[in-house]
């Protein structure tokens, strides 16, 4: 028996705690929370004060919306995650799964000159890959469904005319499902969770045409609670569902963010953050019922106890992971807004050979564009649309058990996204 399975399992469970994504994004965190925004790769995001958004990046940019306003939209997600297989020339195969939307809710009431409140309903996180159980290399995980959904009260506070301050605490709930197999066997993990973490920001305007921004989201722990089921092991001795559960921290972020208008028809804007991805070092896999199994049959096949305790017990090494873009907004007219934006994203995997087939990061580009169309003074809908763009090293590897030796299994021929969103934006 081959116990990667445990392996796959607490991975991707760890990034249901963490992040997460539907979108191919560094560590799978899903950056899309507004449609508008994605128009320029989330350049000056939230101090830009376009839209009401910015409360989930940085809860200080509330005091840029006065009154009330309201928002809804989302983001589509479609992958390429064309495999090409070495040991097996010509065979190819692809993880993308159906299309998915990423859907996102705003609100921001001011109370005061001074206090403004919201609240942000979005999926900071999630995963969708499916390579189908007939394929050839599922012990590194051939499907993988997850979901985190994100419950974001928010409050600002205008200190000064120049400063402003914000803050909010983030409730989330996982639901997570993920699939790895050898020879003929399957395992499949299921889990749900409830969590919290919190969030701060802060807002400086030295002048009226200049906004800086610095925001922190922290580190989110998760004490899952699931089912590990295991089919078509040799004789169905393994066969069956087994109580497990996994504990394990998410990455706290920080963000960087400014904003320039240069004029009335010209802003440009910059953003970067830093994700704590090094956080996701080690996991355990805890299944005591399927532990007793294999100390039990451990008598007949001596190696089974110690492939469960390496496989259970996992060393991840990842690294911390860093965006950096750059965009505009350009003002053609009082209905028509043009922008566009491009961004650079490191890929949270520091050892190649660790890499998974439902999470294959790497480094990426993104380039993006959009519009907005301010149909009234109070109503305006946004689109924005980006490529993110795979490049360097991006293969899966097999280590040979006796010799230790590591083997190239193939390679990414494509780790593409195509994102498209859509929303509207409505001031009381």
């Amino acid at each position: 028996m081959n116990h990667t399975s445990f392996k796959i399992a607490a991975a991707a469970l760890a990034v249901a705690s963490a992040l997460s994504s539907t979108a191919y994004a560094g560590g799978f965190q899903l950056t899309e929370q507004s449609a508008l925004a994605l128009g320029r790769a989330y350049a000056g995001v939230g101090v830009d004060g376009t839209d009401v958004s910015g409360m989930y990046y940085n809860a200080a940019t509330m005091t840029l919306h006065p009154g009330t306003q309201v928002q809804f939209g989302g983001v589509g997600v479609g992958m390429n995650l064309e495999y090409v297989d070495h040991k097996n020339p010509g065979e190819k195969n692809n993880g993308r799964d159906k299309e998915e939307f990423v859907p996102h809710g705003f609100i921001s009431h001011q109370i005061n000159d001074s206090t403004w409140v919201g609240l942000a309903i979005t999926v900071p996180y999630g995963l969708a890959t499916d390579y189908g159980e007939d394929w050839n290399r599922k012990d590194h995980g051939y499907k993988a469904e997850m979901t985190v959904i994100n419950f974001n009260p928010n409050v600002a506070w205008k200190a000064t005319d120049t400063l402003s301050i914000g803050a909010g605490l983030a409730l989330q709930y996982v639901d997570a499902k993920f699939g790895v197999g050898y020879q003929t066997m399957t395992s499949t993990y299921e889990a749900t969770d409830f969590t919290w973490g919190f969030n701060v920001g802060l807002m400086w305007q030295p002048v009226d045409s200049l906004r800086l921004g610095l925001s922190y989201r922290s580190e989110t722990k998760h004490s899952t609670n699931g089912d590990v089921t295991i089919n078509g092991s040799t004789g169905g001795a393994l066969d069956g569902t087994y109580d497990a559960s996994v504990t394990v921290s998410g990455p706290a972020w920080a963000m960087a963010t400014a904003a320039w208008d240069v004029n009335d028809y010209l802003s440009l804007y910059a953003t970067f953050r830093w994700a704590d991805w090094s956080s996701f070092d080690s996991l355990q896999t805890k299944a005591p019922l399927l532990e007793n199994k294999v100390e039990q049959l451990g008598n007949l096949n001596p190696t089974l106890p110690i492939i469960f305790n390496k496989m259970s017990n996992i060393e991840n090494g990842w690294k911390d992971t860093y965006l950096m873009s750059v965009g505009y907004d350009l003002r053609v007219n009082s209905f028509w807004t043009l922008r566009g934006g491009i961004a650079y994203e490191t890929s949270p995997i520091s050892d190649e050979h660790k890499r998974t087939a439902i999470i294959p990061d790497a480094d990426r580009w993104w380039f993006a564009i959009g519009s907005s169309f301010h149909w009234t003074k109070d109503f305006q809908t946004d689109i924005g649309f980006a490529h993110l763009h795979g490049v360097h090293e991006r293969s899966l590897y097999s280590q040979n058990p006796v010799t230790g030796q590591w083997t190239e299994d193939g390679r990414y021929r494509h780790l593409d996204a195509y994102l498209l969103g859509v929303q509207m934006q409505y001031r009381f």
